[in-house]
């Protein structure tokens, strides 16, 4: 079985065709010289590259995105492995740097509120477990927004050098944030034991409001991949919005209610399932339902478009790369 490589006719004088990779899957079946099937021999996939660009054809552009999930899910889950492997190997702590980041900061504004140098509200639990439960929601919205930057950074010579489903990657990803996600909040545990905080149904639904949280967080920073992959200047800019925007995150505060304080809840993405996945681990009810939901369903469409941008970027960056 051979592979058909479809090029595009010149449309004018000095034009050279073209090739745009564009995946294709179709099945043949293999004949005899005289035209009649040849027997005992399975039919192939056979990939067919045009010149037509993928995004002209949506649909089909994020069907092949879906198929090359499902085709890089074992070299992901091989790729996950040696990653959590050497990640904690070759470490005198292991396994408590995961835990080591949302402790110190607890620790740190703890320390600020007992000396007064802000009002947290009315909290309705200890403020020590809502502040770290805080903490560890905001660390996985951190770790899924640097997430996709980071892997390619990360895989620069993979993805140059050897063509595979790229998608594997943002699999692996996404793997290593929820790993660390669950790691932490195994904190909560103890916490909950400490303060006496009562364990409500509401914990149940807790996961959708921190999965929609993930997803959001991974979305945006697949937005900002190809950019920051050409220029440094945009993870730089984002070391140095990252605390301003905890800040404006109501996670060591109960969030504001009155205007212009309240608008932060819209325009920030991190804020409302955040808040959502909080009041349902924590207090059992929630005033932030509705908006959380909201950002959970736009989570859906606006995972789609940072997909479709991944796709569309690579061969890019990939030229660029080996120019």
């Amino acid at each position: 079985m051979e592979t058909e490589l479809e090029k595009s006719k010149p449309s004018g004088k000095g034009e050279q065709p073209i090739a745009v990779a564009r995946r294709t899957p179709e099945t043949s079946e293999a004949v005899n010289s005289d035209g009649t099937k040849a027997s005992g021999q399975d039919s192939a996939n056979v990939t067919t590259y045009s010149a037509q660009s993928s995004i002209r054809n949506p649909f089909q552009l994020i069907q092949d995105i879906f198929a090359d999930f499902w085709l890089g899910r074992e070299l992901a889950w091989r790729l996950f492995l040696r990653n959590i492997r050497g990640l904690y190997r070759q470490t005198l702590l292991g396994l408590f740097w995961a835990f080591l980041p949302p402790i110190a900061n607890t620790a740190i504004w703890i320390f600020l509120r007992q000396a007064n140098v802000f009002s947290m509200g009315d909290t309705q639990v200890d403020g020590t477990v809502y502040i770290l439960t805080g903490m560890i929601l905001w660390q996985a919205f951190i770790d899924a927004f640097q997430m996709p930057l980071a892997m390619f950074n990360k895989n620069r010579n993979l993805i140059s050098k050897l063509n595979f489903p790229r998608e594997s990657l943002l699999l692996v990803g996404v793997g290593e944030v929820l790993f660390d996600l669950l790691i932490r909040l195994l904190l909560l545990i103890p916490a909950f034991l400490i303060f006496q905080v009562p364990v409500h149904a509401t914990v149940l639904y807790a996961p959708i409001a921190i999965l929609g949280l993930v997803l959001i967080g991974a979305s945006l920073g697949l937005l900002l991949m190809p950019i920051g992959s050409l220029y440094q200047d945009v993870g730089r800019f984002i070391s140095m919005v990252l605390p301003f925007w905890m800040i404006i995150t109501p996670i060591i505060y109960v969030p504001l209610t009155t205007f212009p304080g309240s608008l932060l809840n819209w325009v920030n993405p991190a804020s409302p399932l955040l808040l959502l996945a909080r009041d349902w681990l924590l207090i059992g009810t929630t005033d932030h339902l509705a908006i959380g939901l909201i950002f959970a369903a736009a989570a859906i469409p606006v995972s789609l478009i940072a997909l479709v941008v991944y796709r569309v970027s690579i061969p890019v960056l990939i030229e660029r790369m080996t120019a």
